[in-house]
């Protein structure tokens, strides 16, 4: 909003001078009224305006770890009993994350303008679909404090394991793309000079040679061209992932490549379980929460099972038949999900799911950690033998042709 200078006159005719933010003159005039002040003159403050601009620009949606954040301070003002708008007025005032300032100074403006708490947030843009339908479900029960603390628990838990996950990733990733490099390095600039003098000298060359130099000058003439490949590469997997049309086939081949479908099942799951779980803590029936839980998962694939799943409860089934039918949801998963519609316990049931799955998933990216380390270790000898070999056996069998002959010339 812009921030206007003003001019006023008080009761006594005193004249007063200030600024304020409000969405125009007309809001600028009402509210001084209000103060018992009569708006003389007014001008907006450019400078001052532009200012404010750059310092909110700001690009991007929120984190989780913004959302956790977020829930957290907000359930512990609207607990102490400070005033919804004032919460989240003085939340914005003190964030140092821009995206979550200018979301917030929006979201104050349109709630001072009529719009309720669960409106202002779509009205903002800034944060998820799902995060605003539990907001005004905990809106309209007049729990929104414990709705919020709820969210807070579980964006942080999923945070949390998806931090596992790409923590698990850094390592090899880091020791492939420094394996590339430094191959890059060697075959492209250091040996090149070394393969021209045994060349010069006629060597003869083993194979292993022949094979690193082949590699060396393709990347010295077409280096460009792989670097631009893979380039496209990355591209096409982006623009894949980006259409519907396509993005299915990559959902698919998650759940259904043998080495890796097990882990990405768990991974979902937990996912999936987790927001099950809180939707029915906000007190959500089970069909519109599996409706809004749609709106969490990234997976083509295991929306339609869970799309199914709906239609067969809306049909009569129970929730543990329905996910019976999925060939993607793990058995014990359903005898969990039966055991707690026996019991009346079924969002718990769901987060000893979740749990189990988000502890069973450390688990395994723990061992597989353990025996990657050595297997990269194990590449990355053999790589740097084969260009040890490659380069030093022809230069061993230069340096004893150059002897031979000095020894033959010496006898001579």
């Amino acid at each position: 909003m812009p921030e206007f200078a003003y001019k006023a006159a008080q009761a006594d005719g005193s004249i007063v001078k200030g600024s304020q933010v409000a969405h125009d003159e007309a809001q600028l005039a009402a509210r001084l009224s209000n103060e018992g002040l009569f708006l003389i003159e007014v001008r907006q403050n450019k400078l001052q305006q532009l200012w404010h601009q750059l310092d909110d620009f700001a690009v991007g949606s929120l984190s989780r770890r913004d959302l956790v954040e977020f829930c957290n301070n907000l359930s512990v003002m609207l607990k102490a009993g400070v005033p919804l708008v004032r919460s989240i007025d003085e939340l914005g005032s003190d964030s140092e994350n821009k995206i979550l300032r200018k979301a917030l100074k929006k979201i104050v403006a349109d709630i001072r303008s009529g719009d309720s708490f669960s409106q202002a947030l779509t009205k903002s843009g800034s944060f998820p679909k799902l995060f605003v339908s539990l907001a005004e479900i905990g809106e309209q029960s007049g729990n929104l404090d414990r709705t919020l603390n709820d969210m807070a628990v579980h964006y942080k838990k999923i945070d949390d394991l998806i931090r596992n996950v790409r923590k698990a990733l850094i390592y090899p990733c880091f020791i492939m793309v420094a394996l590339i490099l430094a191959a890059y390095v060697f075959l492209a600039m250091v040996f090149p000079p070394l393969f021209e003098l045994l060349t010069q000298f006629e060597v003869p060359l083993p194979t292993v040679t022949k094979v690193v130099m082949a590699i060396s000058e393709s990347l010295k003439t077409s280096g460009h061209w792989y670097a631009l490949g893979i380039i496209l590469l990355i591209i096409i997997f982006l623009a894949m992932r980006s259409r519907d049309e396509t993005k299915r086939y990559l959902d698919w081949l998650e759940f259904n490549l043998p080495p890796l479908r097990k882990l990405f099942i768990q991974m979902r799951m937990a996912f999936f379980m987790r927001y099950m779980a809180m939707i029915s803590n906000a007190g959500i029936d089970l069909v519109r929460g599996l409706k809004m839980s749609l709106l969490s998962i990234n997976n083509l694939v295991f929306q339609e099972a869970m799309e199914r799943a709906r239609q067969k409860i809306v049909e009569g089934s129970l929730f543990s038949e329905a996910l019976r039918e999925s060939r993607y949801v793990p058995r014990m998963t359903i005898r969990m999900i039966a055991v707690g519609e026996e019991s009346g316990t079924l969002p718990d049931q769901m987060n000893l799911v979740a749990e189990y799955y988000s502890e069973d998933l450390e688990r395994k990216i723990t061992a597989a950690l353990t025996m990657l380390e050595p297997l990269l270790l194990f590449v990355m000898a053999g790589l740097a033998l084969a260009l040890v070999m490659g380069i030093l056996l022809p230069l061993y069998n230069l340096v004893s042709e150059l002897s031979t002959s000095v020894g033959a010339g010496g006898a001579m």
